[in-house]
This record gives C-alpha cells, structure tokens and sequence, in this order.
C-alpha cells in the first residue's frame, strides 16, 4: 500500500479541523437574511422566557422561528405581536439544512382594530388559526394563497358589523388554495347529497355518512353568494351544522388535522 494513504496523528487532526472549518464556513455562507410579511399560526412556550411560533410567510412558506427573551418584562419583541393570526412585518434568517430559524427583526404590518375586542371575532381567529397551523405546512411559497389569508382578516377585522356566515366563506375559499375546492355550482337542486369524501354531488345515497343534504348545500350556496354586510338570514342550527360539516369535510382531506379543540367555544357563538 502507497506510503501515502498512510496519516500521521498530526496530519489527521489537520485534516478533521480543515474539514471542520469547510462545513462551517459552509453553513455561514448558506445563511440567507430575507424580509417578508407573515400570518402567526401558532405559538408554544419554550423554556422561561422563549418562544417557538410557526408562520405563514409570503415568501417562504412556512416556516418556524425561535423567538428569544420575548416573555421578559423588558423584552425587545412585545408578546402582543405574536398574537394568533398577527399580520406582521419581518426580517428573517434562514438556512436550508435547519427546522427552526431566527428572526432579526419584526413588527405589525396591520394594526387589527376590532377582533382583539370582540369576543366572538376572537373565537372565530383563535378557530381558523387552529385549522390553518395544521393545514398550511409546506415551505414552498404561494403567494395567492398569502393574499387570500391576509385581504380575509384584514376585511373581517374592518368591518364594522359581525359577519356571521364568515368562518363558512373562509373555510370554502381556503379549500380552493388546498387542493380540494367545493365546486358550488355542480348541484341540482332539490336533490342528492354533497359527498364530502370523494368531494363531488351525486343523486344516490352512498354507504358511508360523510354527506350534506342537498338542502344544506342550497344554504351554503346562498352564503356563498350574498353580500357579507347584508344581515344573515341562516338560522343557527344549519350554521352549526355547516361549519362542522366543513370542519369534517377538510379532516377527510388534511391527514393531519384531527379533532379541532377551539370549535366548541366556536359553536356557542356562532
């Protein structure tokens, strides 16, 4: 064997540092800094004083981020930024081979100024932001998608009546971004069932229970349809009834969303 495969103890620590210093300085020039606006899907408490909050954001995806010292009294990032569903501004690092990134800066790109103060908007958030943190969870970016999530809550967050039907209309517009869209002009009226597994309207009544009446799909129809500052004429039992509809219809869709806890608050005040 060549002399020459053979390493001196020296020469072996030589090359395990330079190899050590190539794969540093690696990951330091694979480091991107990027500004980007964002929707907080949710946040877990990590050790006394840290954050761990899972973003949709406009140019990444989604994306999780470590938020240092943000309980402290005297934190530099307001805890109230971070709220479920804030619309925020931010600077961010990233790196390809990392689950969990940092953030550089952040900031409220809008200002909400009636959901944190109406109990019944704020159930209706803290209900979608459940739903979309499961969802949501690629990191590839869709822009669309973004737009719709941002122009709905800064919309419902404007107006200055309760829009009842909204948690309906959010979760039939978002289908669409997800892949499994309710085509809502596939009916004959009077008639069949919405199969919410297979997600087509059909005129005989299949063996399994996962359907809507054609009746509650006409009602979702006019929801659909009409204006949402005029007043809701839904009665309460068919709102009920379609938003768990709905809720069953994205579980048959999204593996990964099972029972959604914040529904039951939800339903007492829809």
């Amino acid at each position: 064997m060549p002399a020459s495969l053979f390493l001196s103890p020296s020469s072996a620590s030589a090359l395990a540092l330079a190899l050590a210093l190539t794969s540093a300085l690696a990951s330091i020039f694979s480091l991107v800094i990027y500004p980007t606006r964002a929707l907080v899907l949710r946040n877990v408490k990590y050790g006394e004083s840290s954050l761990i909050t899972d973003m949709y954001t406009e140019q990444k995806g989604h994306q999780t981020f470590i938020i240092h010292s943000v309980r402290k009294s005297k934190a530099t990032t307001s805890p109230s930024i971070l709220q479920l569903m804030s619309l925020v501004d931010l600077v961010a690092y990233h790196q390809d081979h990392r689950k969990i990134h940092h953030i550089k800066e952040v900031r409220l790109e809008y200002v909400y100024s009636s959901i944190p103060f109406d109990m019944r908007k704020s159930a209706v958030i803290t209900c979608l932001a459940e739903v979309c943190s499961r969802c949501i969870t690629t990191s590839d970016p869709h822009p669309e998608l973004f737009a719709f999530l941002h122009d709905e809550l800064v919309q419902y967050d404007r107006a200055a009546y309760y829009d009842r039907d909204f948690m309906i209309r959010f979760l039939v517009g978002l289908s669409f971004y997800l892949g499994f869209g309710i085509d809502l002009a596939q009916q004959e009226l009077g008639s069949g069932y919405f199969d919410m597994l297979n997600g087509h309207f059909i005129g005989i009544k299949p063996t399994h229970d996962y359907l809507m009446t054609s009746g509650d799909f006409e009602v979702l129809q006019d929801i659909m349809t009409q204006d949402p500052a005029s007043t809701s004429k839904t009665p309460i039992e068919i709102r009920r009834r379609l938003v768990d509809q709905l809720i069953v219809y994205y579980q048959l869709h999204v593996e990964s969303l099972r029972e959604v806890q914040s529904i039951k608050i939800l339903r007492e005040l829809l």
